[in-house]
C-alpha cells in the first residue's frame, strides 16, 4: 500500500476533476457556444499532454539511439504508447464537441480525399 500511495492520490484527483468538469458552472452565452466551451476541461488538456508525452518519447529515442540503453528504448516505446492513446481520446472528444457544436461530427468537415484516405 505505501508504494502506490501516488496512483490512489492521482485516480482521486482525475475523478475530482471529470467530476467537477461535469458540475461547474459555466457562463451563459447567446448563440451555439453554451455548454460546448465545457469542451475545455477535457478535449485541450488530452491534446497538450498527448504532445508532452511524445516530446518525451522523442527525447528517449534520440538517448537510445545515442547510448544503445536498451531500458531508454521501452521507455520511449511506452511514452509514444501512451501518447497515442491520448491522441485518440482528444480525437473522439473533438468529435463529440464538434456534434454539439456544427450538428455534425468533426471528420465530416475534412475534404472527400482526407476521408478517402482515413477510411
Amino acid at each position: 500500500m505505501r508504494k502506490y500511495w501516488w496512483k490512489i492520490l492521482a485516480f482521486i484527483i482525475l475523478m475530482y476533476v471529470c467530476t467537477e468538469g461535469f458540475l461547474v458552472k459555466v457562463p451563459v452565452l447567446e448563440g451555439r457556444l453554451q455548454q460546448s466551451v465545457r469542451n475545455l476541461f477535457f478535449h485541450v488538456p488530452m491534446w497538450i499532454a498527448m504532445m508532452i508525452l511524445l516530446s518525451v518519447s522523442v527525447v528517449y529515442a534520440i538517448k537510445y539511439l545515442r547510448t544503445g540503453n536498451k531500458k531508454d528504448d521501452i521507455i520511449s516505446l511506452e511514452f509514444a504508447r501512451t501518447g497515442l492513446l491520448f491522441s485518440f481520446i482528444g480525437l473522439f472528444t473533438g468529435m463529440i464537441w464538434a456534434k454539439y457544436q456544427w450538428g455534425r461530427p468533426g471528420v465530416m468537415i475534412l475534404s472527400r480525399p482526407v476521408r478517402r484516405w482515413l477510411f
